[in-house]
C-alpha cells in the first residue's frame, strides 16, 4: 500500500512523539548527579533450606559533592524477591535494565554535599547456592555488588553458616574471623571499582531439601522498564492503525461523493460527457490499459477498475496537483536521516557493578549525516 506524502506529513509529528516517549521509557543513564563514598558496608548471608539465600545489605553512604536522590546496589542475579527496607530507604525496587541486576533505593530525600545518609534492605536471592548433589556438597561464590567511581572505606561480609565449619572444604579467601556459626571477611580501604569475591564449599548438605520449591520471585524476568516499552509501542502502534484507517476512510468517503458528483454532471452537460470520456481514452491509451471481456479497465497504478468518472474525479486531479506543485530545494539543517531523534543523543549505558545515583559511564552517539553538515559549515 502506499501512502501519500500528506499521510507522511501528518504522521511525522507521532513518529517524533513515539521516539520521545521511547527515550523517557528507556532506562538511560546520565552521569550520576554526585560524587560519593561508601563509609561502611556489610553483608549478611544466610543460606535457607531451600536453597534460597538471605541477603541483608547495609551501606553508609557520604555526599562529597552535588546531590544524590536514590542509589543502587547490585545483587549477583535478577532472581531475587525484596522482603524489606529501612533506613534513609523510602522505597526499594528491582532495577534489573540492560546489564545490570539489582535493586534501586529511593531515598527519603535529596541528599546534598556533607550529608551522609544509611540505608539497609532484605531479599531472598534465588540461584546463589549451588547444589552438587552427587558429592553431597553446596558451594557458595558471592561477589558484593561494587562501585566504578566510589571508595569503600570499610566492607564486611557475614555468613552465617547452617552447618559446622569443620564440614567445610575450601574457603577462599581465609576469613578474618569465625565466631560459632558466623564466618567473617573484612576488607578496608578499597579504591572505586574494586572487587571483593568470597567462596565456600562445604561436604555437609543434610540442611537442605530434596526439591526446590518452585515459584514466582519479584525481580525476576524482564526489567520493569520492558514491559513498559512494549505497553507505550502498543498502545501507539494502535493509534497509528486508527489513525491511518480513519484518514482512508476519509479519503475514500470524499472520492466516492468526488465521482458521484461527476457522473451526474456528465449525465447533465452532454459536452462535458464527451470532454470526460475523451481524456479517458487518451488516458488508458497512453498507459496501454486494455479491457477486459466484460469491458472494463483495470488500473494497475490505481489499484482498482476505473471509469471515466473516477477517472475525472480522482486520477486526472492527483496528476494535475503532481504537475502544478514545485519542489522544494535548500540545505536542510536537520537531522534528517539521522536514527537518534537529535544529532547527539546521549544512548543507554549499563551501570557497572552496583551502579550509583546514575550511571557511571555515558556515551554520546552523532549520526553520520549531521557530522557531514557540521563539517560542510565550518568555515
Amino acid at each position: 500500500m502506499r501512502i501519500p506524502a500528506s499521510m507522511l506529513r501528518r504522521l511525522s509529528p507521532g513518529i517524533f512523539v513515539v521516539a520521545f516517549l521511547l527515550l523517557v521509557v528507556m532506562p538511560a543513564h546520565a552521569a550520576d548527579t554526585g560524587t560519593y563514598q561508601i563509609s561502611d558496608y556489610v553483608i549478611t548471608l544466610e543460606p535457607q533450606n531451600d536453597g534460597q539465600v538471605r541477603i541483608t545489605v547495609e551501606q553508609q553512604w557520604q555526599v562529597l559533592s552535588g546531590d544524590i536522590p536514590w542509589v543502587t546496589v547490585g545483587l549477583p542475579n535478577k532472581n531475587f524477591s525484596i522482603e524489606n527496607y529501612n533506613g534513609a530507604a523510602s522505597e526499594v525496587t528491582p532495577g534489573n535494565d540492560g546489564g545490570f541486576t539489582g535493586v534501586r533505593i529511593d531515598l527519603d530525600k535529596d541528599y546534598q554535599l556533607g550529608q551522609s545518609f544509611d540505608i539497609q534492605f532484605t531479599v531472598l536471592q534465588r540461584n546463589l547456592l549451588e547444589r552438587l548433589t552427587e558429592d553431597k556438597k553446596w558451594r557458595i561464590s558471592y561477589t558484593p555488588g561494587w562501585y566504578d567511581r566510589a571508595s569503600i572505606d570499610h566492607l564486611q561480609i557475614n555468613m552465617v553458616s547452617p552447618v559446622d565449619y569443620q564440614t567445610y572444604s575450601s574457603v577462599s579467601p581465609m576469613p578474618s574471623s569465625v565466631n560459632n556459626n558466623v564466618v567473617t571477611w573484612e576488607r578496608s580501604g578499597l579504591s572505586p571499582g574494586s572487587q571483593f569475591n568470597i567462596s565456600v564449599e562445604s561436604m555437609d548438605g543434610g540442611f537442605l531439601l530434596e526439591s526446590v520449591p518452585t515459584g514466582s520471585t519479584q525481580g525476576g524476568g524482564l526489567g520493569t522498564s520492558f514491559y513498559i516499552i512494549i505497553a507505550v509501542i502498543l498502545v501507539v502502534g494502535f493509534l497509528v492503525f486508527w489513525g491511518i484507517r480513519k484518514y482512508r476512510q476519509a479519503i475514500d468517503a470524499r472520492n466516492k461523493e468526488r465521482v458521484r458528483s461527476i457522473e451526474e454532471e456528465m449525465a447533465a452537460d452532454k459536452k462535458k460527457r464527451e470532454e470526460i470520456e475523451k481524456g479517458f481514452e487518451n488516458y488508458v491509451e497512453k498507459k496501454n490499459i486494455e479491457p477486459d471481456t466484460q469491458g472494463r479497465y483495470y488500473d494497475r497504478s490505481y489499484g482498482d477498475y476505473i471509469t471515466p468518472a473516477i477517472w475525472a474525479g480522482i486520477i486526472a486531479s492527483q496528476l494535475n496537483r503532481g504537475q502544478t506543485s514545485q519542489p522544494r530545494t535548500g540545505v536542510g539543517t536537520g537531522c534528517v536521516s539521522c536514527a537518534c531523534v537529535s544529532c547527539a543523543c546521549a544512548c543507554a549505558c549499563a551501570c557497572a557493578g552496583g551502579g550509583a545515583a546514575g550511571c557511571s559511564r555515558k556515551s554520546l552517539h552523532e549520526c553520520r549525516k549531521c557530522s557531514i553538515i557540521k563539517a560542510s559549515e565550518t568555515p
